[in-house]
């Protein structure tokens, strides 16, 4: 197979955000028997066992900061991981994390106080929020360039079947917790000890494949070992060194090379590099900003509320159908990413989005305001086809894009500062959604996440660039001349 070795290696980060979809869904899945909130169809509660170990929330604040600590986890991670994956490089940063999540994973197997779940989803979190850049750019620094859209997709792909897959595996370890209940059966509750058992085999898969994995090309030329650049190009280039791309590829690797000699190579050196790449940075995190500030979130958090008020039972049978669709639509977006390229999807997602926020905002508004009741095929269409669009280009476009733009010798460190704004405005979207939404009315809130998407087109029109087919110095290049110092 062509390519073989880049693949593998891709591959192999992929467990990284495997890992960020699981810690996502994990909460998803357990949190009601955690806390003692499972109810039926009809919403009578269902008391667990009083003496069940997996009853560990006493109140609701213990709950709610189990599913946001993650986030806040993430932002630490996200900035701290900038200067490490800068001095280790991106391979030795990923190993790092794989007995970090390991090592929490089974803290909170074990764990029996809401104090030692919440410290160990703070430091999940934390390594979520590496994992969430240096995935991204590991994978656009080992990726051929014809290949380099389709492999760089498969990042949310890959969170995208963690999401899923905890979702499967909360329904796999069912569990009736010494219950008495007569409501009650051996399927009631969710044994999320076990889930966490499960979850350590992809932890440590991370740090396992990762060690065979190569170290990126350009992070060894930009630390001098022009030499070590080279071989791991050449065996990521299937050992090809007289052909076009390898020699093209090495030649930009000499450059880098010879531009760290030459511009000093120490940490602080890269930190005042950032300011070389204003406009790069500019387009990261607003990107990222806009893509947590779209909508997605709101679409999650209140699917259950959407069914409901569209009149259709069953949330588990649809949450189901909502990641289906989130999983199908993101592979066709691997296939067809270097074929249509990054500014179309980015555009035909933000469209969709928007046009999608605007009909659920309708639906709302003639259901709440204008008392017809008639319209639940509104919400469940525009629902779905907010996830389709989301999942087209959204969702994966912006990590794409991030770890493209910027420059080679500072890629790390500005991807990290881009990730970490992502999660910040994610936190923010998670603290005060319902809040807001009490403020205006779920009408409104879809109406302002249309407007938000809509500043997302105007942005991908104006400022962003096509990258597809572009090695990073023509990417470098083209952001030279048309943002040139004056």
């Amino acid at each position: 197979m062509k390519y073989l070795c880049a693949i593998l290696s891709v591959t192999a980060s992929l467990f990284g955000p495997l890992m960020f979809g699981l810690s996502l869904g994990f909460s998803g899945q357990t949190i009601d028997t955690m806390q003692n909130t499972v109810t039926t169809t009809n919403g009578t509660h269902i008391q667990i066992g009083e003496n069940s170990d997996l009853w560990i929330f006493k109140t609701s604040t213990e709950a709610s900061l189990f599913g946001s600590l993650v986030t806040i986890g993430a932002m630490i991670g996200a900035l701290a991981g900038g200067p490490i994956t800068e001095k280790f490089g991106r391979k030795w940063t990923l190993i790092g994390i794989s007995p970090l999540f390991v090592v929490m994973y089974v803290w909170m197997a074990l764990a029996h106080t809401a104090w030692q779940l919440l410290v160990a989803r703070v430091f999940v979190g934390v390594g979520v929020g590496v994992e969430s850049f240096v995935v991204p750019t590991y994978i656009g620094e080992v990726s051929p360039i014809k290949l380099r859209g389709a492999l760089g997709a498969c990042n949310q792909l890959a969170v995208t079947i963690g999401i899923l897959l905890a979702y499967v595996l909360g329904l796999a370890f069912p569990s009736q917790a010494d219950s008495v209940d007569p409501n009650a059966d051996s399927h009631t509750f969710c044994n999320w000890r076990n889930l966490c058992w499960i979850i350590i085999i992809p932890s440590a898969l991370l740090g396992i494949c990762m060690f065979f994995a190569p170290e990126t090309p350009h992070w060894l030329a930009s630390h001098g070992r022009l030499e070590a650049a080279k071989a791991a190009l050449s065996k990521l280039r299937d050992g090809k060194e007289d052909g076009e791309e390898y020699m093209a590829e090495s030649k930009a690797l000499e450059l880098t090379a010879e531009s760290k000699s030459e511009q000093g190579g120490s940490l602080l050196d890269r930190f005042k590099s950032l300011g070389e790449c204003k406009m790069q940075l500019f387009i990261g995190v607003m990107l990222l900003t806009l893509q947590q500030l779209s909508g997605i979130n709101a679409i999650i958090f209140y699917q259950t509320t959407i069914f409901q008020e569209a009149g259709i039972e069953g949330k588990k049978a649809m949450a189901l159908t909502v990641m289906a669709v989130q999983l199908v639509v993101t592979l066709i977006s691997c296939i067809i990413m270097d074929k249509a390229g990054r500014r179309i999807l980015l555009l035909a997602g933000a469209i969709g989005m928007c046009i999608s926020a605007i009909c659920m905002g309708i639906f709302f508004y003639l259901k709440d305001d204008a008392g017809i009741n008639n319209v639940g095929w509104l919400a469940i269409v525009s629902a779905y086809c907010y996830i389709a669009a989301f999942s087209i280009g959204v969702g994966a476009i912006p990590w794409l894009i991030m770890a493209e733009i910027f420059p080679g010798n500072v890629r790390g460190l500005a991807a990290s500062i881009a990730t970490c704004v992502n999660w910040f405005c994610g936190f923010i979207v998670t603290m005060f959604l319902d809040s807001y939404r009490r403020a205006v009315s779920f009408s409104g809130v879809f109406w302002t996440f249309a407007g938000i998407c809509a500043c997302m087109i105007a942005f991908v029109v104006i400022f962003v660039p096509e990258t597809k087919g572009k090695t990073f110095d023509q990417i470098q290049a083209y952001f030279k001349s048309k943002y040139k110092p004056h």
